[in-house]
């Protein structure tokens, strides 16, 4: 991978994406995207033989010539939803590798290295994290950065920001890195608001930025600005922004809105930054706390496997309206149990139309709903042909919490198991619940319930956090995040339940109203 990231790298930052060619690879994308999902279900699917979709298939009795067959007679989203119906989809939990695959009578189980993509040569990988185990790996191509530019280039553009120079406030902003550069925008600095910085990522900065060199492309070398002094990135920030083109900062959701409020209480007008907010939902408190400095707020939706799956409208005031990248994914609305005789809800199944992604996607769940709408807005993505929007994108698989994402499976032992064993009560006394303080920051409240007896909640909070953390640089970085973001809180009260009376081991709060 080395090898061929010094190979191809320099052709990749020196020949950057321009917005006409971007506008017209979405375009062509878009008109093209039934059979975009037939090539890759052909060549990364029904010509590997362990593909864990032809085994889904083979489950379903459905044969490539029937899928075909359905692509031809009733279209990409009729073909998804009737496969989806036949059990033709991958859970969230079923994606990672993380629990077992059940259709009926069969039982199976998939690695998460089983969904990459076969038709790739990988530059680097990604690694998952958050939550305990063995994180997972995402290789990464060169090759799939053009789509998602693309999109995010559009984007930028059509909220008014053709040219800008960039800002990072991410511990591993790799992704960000590739796109920035292959449209041509300058990365000024790169800060990580959490350290030690792993070893692999410091390593692997000063490689890229040998490498970006040779390409003519400065990539910045990692620098410190802790998360927990959000004062000092709002006057960074505020004396960064003055001249052109327009300063981007792209952070987390949580972090982001720490310096805004910051930026307000200072009296700091950061009216020349623009904040890309990733890894928590985008409620109406965040974003009025962040347009309250001054600043221009869009929202981003995506995971490390399904990179930037929609982008905030320009065409539209609400926090969370976004765009929907159809030129690259296909979604649908799968109805399922979120638990045994649980609620129903209407998962959000995504599809991939590229065959350069990193992982192949055939009706894969992320954990999440959202409302789904096809309509016209008047902005330079819609104008397009992006016309699928998704608004109350919210989780019901994970917690998300400062980027750092949870997973039902996985709290579930540690919160049933792990928990009462070390400090006594039972299953049903430990809760993690995840809300939105006044200020708009997203925090973790540990609920034990009052029937246990005396505990020390801050070995509590130890303890929760040592765990969490089990399984490797990622998942260390993500606790530790929380454990000096100060996010995990222990309240003495009964676990909360849902509307139908069931305790489950987390729970998401509704989230606030300005």
């Amino acid at each position: 991978m080395l090898g061929r990231l010094a190979r191809d790298l320099p052709a990749f930052v020196r020949q950057p994406l321009m917005l006409d060619a971007a506008r017209a690879g979405i375009r062509q994308r878009l008109a093209t995207r039934e059979q975009g999902v037939l090539f890759m279900l052909e060549h990364a699917v029904f010509a590997q033989p362990q593909s864990p979709y032809n085994r889904l298939l083979a489950l379903a009795a459905c044969e490539p010539g029937d899928v075909r067959a359905m692509l031809a007679r009733e279209g990409l989203a009729g073909t998804l939803t009737r496969l989806a119906a036949a059990g033709v989809y991958v859970a969230f939990d079923e994606f990672k590798g993380r629990g077992p695959v059940v259709r009926g009578s069969q039982r199976l189980w998939f690695e998460d290295w089983e969904f990459d993509n076969p038709r790739i040569r990988p530059h680097y990988l990604g690694l998952t994290g958050g939550s305990r185990g063995r994180p997972n790996r995402i290789p990464r191509s060169l090759a799939s950065f053009d789509g998602v530019a693309s999109f995010v280039g559009v984007a930028l553009a059509a909220h008014g920001i053709e040219q800008s120079r960039h800002l990072l406030w991410l511990n591993g902003p790799a992704d960000w890195m590739m796109m920035f550069s292959r449209l041509g925008r300058p990365i000024e600095a790169w800060y990580h608001p959490v350290r030690p910085l792993a070893w692999q990522i410091g390593l692997g900065s000063r490689y890229l930025a040998a490498v970006g060199h040779l390409g003519g492309y400065s990539f910045p070398l990692p620098r410190f600005r802790d998360m927990r002094d959000p004062a000092r990135m709002a006057r960074i920030l505020a004396a960064r922004q003055a001249g052109s083109p327009r300063l981007v900062v792209t952070t987390i959701v949580s972090q982001a809105v720490r310096v805004a409020s910051e930026a307000e209480r200072l009296g700091l007008d950061l009216s020349g930054v623009t904040f890309i907010a990733e890894g928590e939902p985008m409620t109406p408190a965040r974003h009025q706390q962040l347009l309250a400095c001054g600043a221009q707020v869009i929202a981003n939706y995506g995971s490390i496997e399904l990179n930037t799956l929609g982008y905030s409208c320009a065409g539209s005031t609400a926090p969370d309206d976004l765009h929907f990248a159809a030129d690259r994914y296909a979604v649908v609305q799968h109805e399922r149990e979120t638990v045994v005789d649980g609620p129903l809800v209407d998962a959000l199944l995504f599809t991939s139309i590229s065959s350069t992604d990193p992982k192949m996607a055939l009706n894969v769940e992320l954990g999440d709903v959202a409302v789904v709408e096809e309509r016209d807005c008047g902005c330079q993505l819609g104008a397009l042909g992006l016309r699928t929007h998704l608004s109350q994108v919210r989780s019901f698989e994970k917690l998300s919490g400062e980027g750092v994402t949870f997973a039902r499976s996985e709290l579930t032992h540690l919160l049933e198991e792990i928990l009462p064993r070390a400090f006594g009560g039972t299953s049903l006394d430990y809760q993690l619940v995840e809300e939105e303080a006044a200020t708009g920051i997203a925090r973790f409240v540990l609920r034990v319930s009052p029937s246990v007896g005396p505990v020390d909640e801050a070995a509590v909070c130890a303890r929760l956090l040592a765990e969490l953390g089990r399984g490797g640089p990622s998942t260390h970085f993500h606790a530790a995040l929380l454990a000096q973001a100060g996010t995990l809180q222990v309240l003495r009260a009964s676990p909360l339940a849902t509307r139908v009376g069931k305790v489950l081991p987390f729970y998401v709060a509704p989230k606030r109203t300005p």
